[in-house]
């Protein structure tokens, strides 16, 4: 099952949940300057798509630029306000929108606690950030609004 790994990671491999075109054409530039930034390979991005995890070192820096580009990550730490900014775009106009927004508040809470103090570095911290929204999408019924 993929999850909605709230909202971040959507903006990297689900582009295409994204509310209107101008939403999908940023997340697409966003998805490939990261790319190009981390070095990363289209390997590394199919890896990330099938496998649902961060295992490579470009997969780690593509998706701290990711969350940080869209403030998901801030100065190295979770932002609990970033993530739901980004599921607040994400989930505008869609049905039961304001049923899923209160699960993602409450993801975002939960990994808010984890990982909120957390130091790593930035890439490390992307992991833990990834780890933690995909944990409790899943411990909390969240999934992908397309699947």
């Amino acid at each position: 099952m993929k999850v909605l790994v709230v909202l971040a990671a959507c903006v990297l491999v689900c582009s295409a949940a994204a509310v209107d075109d101008a939403e999908r054409e940023k997340a697409k530039q966003i998805k490939q300057q990261c790319k190009q930034e981390a070095g990363a390979t289209d390997a590394d991005v199919s890896e990330l798509k099938d496998k649902d995890e961060l295992t490579s070192p470009a997969a780690k820096k593509m998706m701290a630029c990711v969350f940080t580009k869209n403030k998901i990550m801030q100065n190295n730490k979770f932002s609990k306000e970033g993530s739901m900014e980004v599921a607040r775009k994400l989930m505008a106009g869609r049905p039961g929108s304001e049923a899923k927004l209160k699960i993602a508040e409450q993801i975002a809470e939960n990994c808010n606690k984890e990982i909120g103090s957390v130091e790593a570095s930035g890439d490390e911290m992307a992991k833990l950030i990834f780890d933690c929204l995909k944990k409790q999408a899943k411990e909390n019924g969240f999934t992908s609004p397309h699947v």
